[in-house]
């Protein structure tokens, strides 16, 4: 029998993997509350969501996602199951068309590798992908009604809201959202053609940038042009300087990397 603290709220929320959904008001991470839950034994599919985070991280060590009290979706899903080739893009490619149904006609989003959506050059969500062998816990924050984001933000991040104040559509509530993105998550995750979907999604795509490499050995700046994606969903990039095409599994581009005189 599955016994969940008291504290987590079954909330009634259409979840396609026709698993629970639970809320809490407050928590420092989602993420550590999807662990918690797992230990319960829930099932996969299993959704926990908070109006509010205290700790709520990124990929990279030391970054936080802020996030306004209940104007976002913050959540993680569990999925028993183990990891697949790309398995984080294809989350994103599932937040980039969960953002597309809400987005008005002519705008449309990216996917920036390897775990951001952005609309306009802005970030829209951000995916925190781990595992603990046949566990994986998907953690994502969707900006839906923040409007206003820290100094070091503010021209960074963008929000659903910000984009409806211009063109004057309709704003999904956080449960809307939700809903929309379990149904595109499980479809995703079944689709055999992912990898194209994401390659034409794919951010600043045949654009010379500059990249930051994060595999061992190789953490230089690198200036040249993303190429697309290799089959386990590396970054395929082709050096400006030796022409040499480096697949990169790991690393991050700096703010300003459209420029190509930006630097680390």
């Amino acid at each position: 029998m599955i016994k969940v603290p008291a504290e987590y709220m079954n909330e009634a929320v259409i979840n396609a993997f026709n698993a629970p959904v639970y809320a809490l008001h407050k928590t420092d991470s989602t993420m550590r509350d999807a662990r918690l839950l797992a230990e319960c034994g829930v099932p996969d599919g299993t959704v926990v969501r908070s109006d509010f985070q205290t700790a709520g991280r990124g990929r990279i060590d030391g970054r936080i996602w802020e996030s306004a009290a209940g104007k976002d979706l913050l959540c993680t899903v569990i999925l028993r199951r183990r990891p697949v080739p790309g398995f984080t893009l294809r989350v994103g490619l599932a937040v980039a068309r969960t953002f597309d149904l809400f987005l008005p006609d002519g705008i449309g989003t990216a996917i920036k590798w390897p775990n951001d959506v952005l609309v306009s050059g802005k970030k829209l969500a951000g995916i925190l992908c781990e595992n603990s062998g046949s566990t994986l816990y998907v953690g994502t924050g969707f900006n839906i009604g923040s409007t206003s984001f820290p100094a070091c933000l503010a021209d960074k991040a963008g929000s659903l809201a910000l984009i409806a104040e211009q063109s004057g559509v309709s704003l999904p509530g956080v449960q809307n959202m939700l809903e929309a993105y379990l149904a595109q998550l499980k479809e995703v995750l079944e689709l055999e053609r992912w990898h194209k979907e994401v390659g034409l999604k794919l951010y600043r795509k045949g654009e010379s940038i500059v990249f930051l490499p994060g595999d061992p050995g190789c953490t230089a700046p690198v200036q040249g042009t993303i190429e697309g994606l290799g089959e386990s969903g590396e970054l395929l990039f082709r050096d400006a300087e030796t022409g040499q095409l480096h697949r990169f599994f790991s690393g991050e581009f700096p703010f300003g990397y459209g420029d190509t005189s930006a630097s680390s």
